[in-house]
């Protein structure tokens, strides 16, 4: 009888071939359950004890390895990608250029958040911020009472936590002056004129980003259980393959132009100029085509004592 091994993930076109059953691996059975929200799929891994294999935080990944936890390991998979200056969230008559953050208070729903990282980074290697002249305070976006995914011993930062108010509460009051998080907080999206982007035309500043960095951010990794890597020969290399040849489908779907794959206008216009900006592969897996911003990341973590010494690629990746 064929091994089976569960694998969590999140609901995106370029991981549905997994769960439509057109990629599937050899020998191996694959029980996969694809998760709306990055939130439920990292507490049902990590707290649930659910899944062999799941999609998880980047930043969370690299802190327990750092730690030197070994009961998961990583695999180049990155589910999900985002440049991050889109996630940087001011009051209207708050700061209007990067470097004015200095010295604020700063809301933010968790200091190991992956999104949070690269925002930091950027800030502080583009834009001149001195992170440690910032007074973070950290809560949940919406509701209150978000805590660290992983145990952090971060004492070079000034970070308050607001056990009881949410992070929208506090930059519509005024406590903060800005907030970064991957969501955005409601009075973004309700399109409150209280607040506002601090980078309004952050598309343009972030395909700028890309050209001038060569980083596409990484915000998820693939994580394995040991045990299943143990149990069951190859299996992390069958899954490498398996979501390689997922992730390729998703996008050759997203260039066709003659009938649509999403419902979006423009999709395959969008797609062929990320493909210009990018590479023929604008979402690459493996570790090559992704060390200049795995090297980046890892900088970032070290910077901002997610890690307390700076991990390699290698070691981030050792099985």
């Amino acid at each position: 009888m064929a091994e089976t091994v569960s694998v969590g993930f999140g609901d995106y076109d370029h991981t549905r071939d997994l769960w439509n059953g057109r990629v599937a691996l050899s020998g191996v059975e694959l029980a996969p359950t694809p998760v709306d929200s990055p939130e439920e799929l990292f507490e049902r891994f990590l707290g649930g004890g659910e899944w062999d294999a799941a999609e998880l935080s980047l930043a969370v990944t690299a802190a327990r390895r750092a730690q030197g936890d070994d009961a998961i390991i990583a695999l180049p998979v990155f589910p999900a990608r985002a440049y991050r200056q889109s996630s940087i969230i001011v009051r209207a008559d708050g700061p209007t250029e990067a470097s004015e953050l200095n010295g604020r208070r700063v809301g933010i729903p968790v200091w190991a958040q992956t999104a949070g990282i690269y925002a930091r980074g950027l800030l502080a290697a583009d834009h001149g911020v001195d992170l440690r002249s910032i007074t973070w305070v950290q809560a949940g976006v919406d509701e209150p009472g978000r805590t660290e995914p992983v145990a952090l011993d971060v004492e070079g930062f000034d970070i308050r936590r607001e056990p009881d108010r949410s992070l929208d509460e506090l930059i519509l009051a005024g406590d903060v002056d800005a907030v970064i998080s991957a969501r955005p907080p409601a009075s973004v999206r309700d399109r409150d004129p209280a607040v506002r982007r601090l980078f309004p035309k952050f598309t343009f500043d972030e395909m700028d980003y890309a050209k001038r960095s060569g980083i596409f951010p990484i915000m998820h990794v693939l994580v394995l259980r040991r045990e299943a890597y143990e149990r069951v020969p190859g299996i992390a290399d069958q899954l490498i393959e398996a979501f390689t040849d997922a992730k390729d489908r998703s996008l050759a779907r997203a260039l066709r132009a003659v009938v649509p794959s999403y419902p979006l206008p423009w999709a395959a216009a969008n797609a062929e100029r990320a493909r210009g900006l990018l590479g023929d592969d604008f979402w690459p897996y493996g570790i090559d085509a992704n060390r200049t911003t795995l090297d980046a990341f890892l900088d970032y973590c070290v910077d901002q004592e997610i890690t307390e010494a700076r991990l390699s690629v290698e070691q981030l990746f050792a099985r």
